[in-house]
Formats: structure tokens, sequence, C-alpha cells
């Protein structure tokens, strides 16, 4: 149960449910002394002996037994302002909290994002480098050789390769989270639930570095 319906769930400020007793019990008086008025009122009328004392006794309770009433339900309206006036005080603790919390995520995430937008930049920078370097890789082919296979120096291939490396260290199994980086896909379907099992880009890449050397030179087939 939360907090706010925690305090929803308090009921009735203290003391209230005893003045509810009350006023429940003094009604019942009330009542009860309201139901003799009339034939008391009656035998005054027909002066039977001691009824018009009766009476006069019986009209003392009756204003009293009222007053008590209304001092009950008085008391009950206070009692109530009161727990309203402490649900509104704890209610706006509660956000002024809640509202803090906020600003503290909300700073943190602002943080995050500048430092992401500084690193998109660099990594901007750095995947362009990668697609031109292996454009003049290419250019730079010694005059007479093919240059070879595999090389991963065409920059759909570099593209598919970053959007791979994005999924394996951004996404869960089957991206259940939905966190993935934009842009991010995994290789082929065989990887989707494994991400961690896609060959890091670095790995790869220079991988095919190595083998681009070594065909040139005549030490690979």
């Amino acid at each position: 149960m939360s907090i706010i319906e925690t305090i929803k769930g308090r009921g009735k400020a203290p003391g209230q449910a005893d003045i509810l007793t009350n006023i429940a019990n003094a009604e019942a008086e009330l009542a009860e002394l309201e139901r003799q008025h009339g034939p008391a009122s009656l035998a005054a009328v027909e002066q039977v002996p001691n009824a018009a004392i009766e009476l006069e006794a019986l009209n003392r309770k009756i204003a009293i037994a009222r007053e008590r009433v209304k001092t009950l339900q008085a008391a009950h309206r206070a009692a109530i302002q009161r727990n309203e006036a402490a649900l509104a005080a704890d209610r706006a603790a509660i956000q002024k909290s809640q509202i803090a919390a906020v600003r503290k995520h909300l700073e943190a995430r602002d943080a995050a994002l500048v430092a992401f937008a500084a690193k998109m930049a660099e990594a901007t920078a750095h995947y362009h480098e990668m697609i031109d370097r292996s454009l003049k890789a290419q250019n730079a082919c010694p005059i007479g050789m093919a240059w070879p296979d595999g090389s991963l120096c065409e920059p759909h291939m570099i593209r598919g390769l970053a959007s791979g490396e994005f999924y394996r260290i951004s996404a869960t199994p089957g991206n259940a989270d939905a966190r993935s980086l934009p842009g991010s896909r995994a290789p082929n379907p065989d990887f989707d639930h494994n991400p961690s099992a896609i060959a890091p880009l670095v790995d790869t890449i220079k991988h095919a570095s190595a083998y681009v050397i070594a065909k040139l030179m005549g030490k690979a087939e």
C-alpha cells in the first residue's frame, strides 16, 4: 500500500468514533424524552396530581438533551475538520517530497543527457573516420592487386556492424525492457534473445584488417 493510500485509509480522526457513539446515545435519549412529552403534557392539562411538576422537569431534561445533541454534533464537525486538515497537511508534505524526488531524477537525467550528447558527438566523429579510412584503404590498394573480399570496409557493412554492436551493449534478451540504443539491431534473429553472443565490433573489424594485410602480402588464402 502506498503512502497516499495509507493516508486515505485512516478513516475517522482519533475520538471521532467515540463522538458518533455519544451522538447516537444522546439522540436516542432525546427521542425517548420527546416520546414522553405528549403523555406528560396531556396529564398536566388534565390536572393529574403532580403532572405539571413532572412536565416541567421533563421539559428541562429535554432542553438539556437537545443542547447535548447540538454540542456533540458541533464536536463531530470539528473532528471532521481537524481530520481533513491533518490529511491535507500529510498530502502536502508527501507531495513536496515527491516533487523533490522528481526534480532530483530529472536533474540526473539532464546530466546524463549532456554526457550522452558529448559522447555521441565523439562517437560520430570516430564512426565517420572509420568509414573514411576504410575508403582510403581501398583506394590505396597496390596496383595490380585485387582488393580482398571480407575487408568490411564498405560503408553499409560498417553501418550494419555498428548497429549490431549497439544491440550487443544495450539490449537485454529479446530487448524485453525496450532499452536498446536507437538504431540497434541484432545481426540476425539467432542473436535476438542472446545479445551477449554477438561478436564485439572491435574484434570483428580488427580481424578483418589483419586479414586484408595478410591477403595483400600473400600470407592468407
